[in-house]
């Protein structure tokens, strides 16, 4: 029977912290090997760079909750919408 990627998604989520980890590494190295010249390959090597420097210490990660708010700062600055305080 194949694996539907919902029956792979939950039982993935349902790893320990540091499984999913190591499966996400082994994710984006598959991608990286397969990426076809479509897929701009400088994309996902500074993926790896970046999750290299929050590794060893050399930058430093932020909470999801905080990525949001700057990800939907700056949708809304795109769009022309004032963000009200």
């Amino acid at each position: 029977m194949r694996a539907t990627l919902s029956v792979v998604t939950k039982e993935a989520l349902a790893l320990p912290a540091d499984d999913q980890a190591v499966l996400a590494e082994k994710i984006v190295r598959s991608l990286v090997a397969r990426a076809p010249a479509s897929v701009k390959r400088k994309q996902l090597a500074e993926v790896m760079r970046r999750r290299e420097a929050v590794l060893t210490g050399k930058a430093k990660g932020v909470s999801i909750a905080q990525a949001v708010r700057e990800i939907e700062a700056t949708i809304l600055r795109r769009e022309g919408i004032a963000l009200v305080k």
